[in-house]
């Protein structure tokens, strides 16, 4: 342990101090370089969360979706770690068995086979039956000594933790210390299955409602701190499209149905699966082309507060309405801006990539020309006038690792349009705290094209003016495009004649 708890220690700190000599002593001779550093920097970690496992994979997992205060160098890199770790041997597995069955386990359970199903970083899983009446059960248990590797982990990340975090151009981006006892409360959570079955008996109650949905039945008799012990669960992983369309299985359908429910799960119950990769949700078929979602591994269960849940559904309101105003409005009321942005300028940078992103699907993003519109607003970029508040992080990673399954499932996909019916639901249940969002979309949901219906609103607010400062910067990108052009020509002349001079040369 005192070997694990150096290695991470030091790793860590020889990160930090790369950044502070390379990124703030002398930032002004190195900044050419910084992109590729930063990502050399994240493939280090990356490389120390794969060999050892447990907390740096967990937090490698939680930085990646902290894009309000890593640069996107980093979290790409990030995005990649799987919680997937080498098995191990049931040899090991059978004490911690006996000892929380108070018998042998062969005496409980008939195992399928002594290989998991399944390995992560905390336990693993394996299929059975029961021994007294047969039922085919999952059962996961926690890997050995994985409370203790976990503390010894988490020990060196908070001992990063305190001599970072009151550092100035830290601590007013995020406040470390609380980000780090968030994480450490998650992890610790799940290390307890206890609170795996609390989770699941509070999100049955509340989707016990919705037909579509379905939770793992638990067998109480036999689940403990360390092992729990679930009916088993035979259906098709969401990513798996090809067993999805030998299914008779509508993708799209799933698509949105995924999303549906995890809106309603979160603004509409106020909680939430917090981990929808696909590797924890199943879609078990029951022919006809009908199917039910199963939603597996409850560890991660958030919830969102009732005033958050307000805010949140008119951000998604003014979002499905095409409504830059009403959006940025949300966000400030979730604190996402910090105090000294220019609000009118986020409004007009919002307003523009909803006029590149609101009527195209996924798989039409990748003809948008980022780097042009990235350099169109780079003034709101490279400040970077946005802090994501704590009780929103697990929402988004949640959202994010979802929205990569609803790629996945079908690339068709257009996000906002895909919410509208959500939307159209909630304006239709008359909630009259969403009276003045319902008031400025409603003609976006009829159909007005959304630049027509922003021109409308700013010539009622005598607010239409032309933006100067974006003419000069398209100019300017014109500019920039024809140097690079003229430097192209006159590279591939010299390598022409270059080449030309060498063929001579060796004839």
């Amino acid at each position: 342990m005192r070997r694990r708890y150096w290695r991470i220690l030091l790793t860590q700190l020889h990160i930090v101090t790369h950044i502070f000599f390379f990124d703030i002593l002398l930032g002004r001779w190195f900044r050419s370089s910084t992109a590729r550093r930063w990502q050399r920097l994240a493939q280090t970690f990356r490389d120390l969360a794969i060999d050892l496992g447990g907390v740096p994979i967990k937090m490698g997992q939680f930085l990646s979706v902290r894009v309000d205060i890593l640069p996107p160098e980093v979290t790409q890199v990030l995005a990649g770690l799987r919680d997937d770790v080498p098995a191990v041997p049931y040899a090991q597995i059978e004490p911690l068995l006996a000892a929380a069955w108070g018998t042998d386990p062969n005496a409980v359970v008939r195992f399928a086979a002594t290989t998991p199903v399944a390995a992560a970083s905390l336990g693993q899983v394996y299929r059975a039956t029961r021994a007294d009446d047969g039922r085919d059960v999952a059962v996961k248990v926690l890997r050995p000594h994985i409370r203790a590797i976990i503390e010894t982990d988490l020990a060196a990340v908070q001992m990063v933790v305190r001599i970072i975090k009151d550092y100035p151009l830290i601590r007013q981006r995020a406040d470390i210390q609380r980000v780090f006892d968030e994480f450490a409360l998650v992890l610790r959570e799940e290390l307890d299955y206890r609170i795996e079955v609390q989770n699941n008996q509070r999100l049955a109650a509340v989707l016990a409602r919705d037909a579509r949905i379905a939770l793992p039945v638990v067998h109480s008799d036999l689940s403990t701190d360390s092992v729990l012990v679930m009916d088993w669960i035979s259906g098709i992983a969401p990513d798996n499209v090809a067993a999805l369309t030998a299914a008779g299985i509508d993708r799209t359908a799933v698509a949105q149905m995924l999303l549906d429910v995890f809106f309603t799960q979160c603004f509409e119950y106020g909680i939430f699966h917090a981990d929808p990769h696909p590797g924890n949700m199943l879609i078990v078929p029951h022919g006809d082309g009908h199917w039910t979602l199963h939603l597996l591994d409850l560890g991660a269960v958030a919830t969102v507060p009732a005033v958050l849940q307000k805010q949140l559904r008119k951000g998604i309101l003014a979002v499905a309405g095409n409504d830059a105003v009403g959006t940025v409005e949300a966000l400030d009321a979730m604190g996402m801006i910090m105090g000294d942005a220019d609000r009118d300028e986020i409004r007009q940078v919002i307003a523009r990539i909803m006029d590149e992103v609101f009527d195209r699907s996924i798989a039409d993003y990748k003809h948008i020309d980022f780097v042009a519109l990235s350099h169109d607003l780079r003034g709101v970029f490279l400040t970077l006038p946005f802090q994501l508040p704590q009780d929103v992080v697990y929402l988004g990673r949640a959202l994010s690792l979802l929205t990569g399954v609803i790629t996945i499932l079908d690339d068709r996909t257009n996000f906002i349009q895909a919410i509208q019916p959500i939307a159209r639901r909630w304006l239709s249940q008359n909630q009259g705290s969403l009276l003045d969002s319902a008031v400025r979309i409603g003609r976006q949901l009829l159909g007005v094209p959304a630049r027509i219906d922003r021109v409308l609103g700013m010539l009622e607010q005598g607010t239409l003016r032309v933006d100067v400062r974006r003419m000069e910067r398209q100019l300017q990108r014109m500019e920039y495009r024809a140097a690079r052009s003229e430097r192209i020509l006159t590279l591939s002349l010299l390598i022409g004649i270059g080449y030309a001079v060498w063929h001579y040369i060796a004839s």
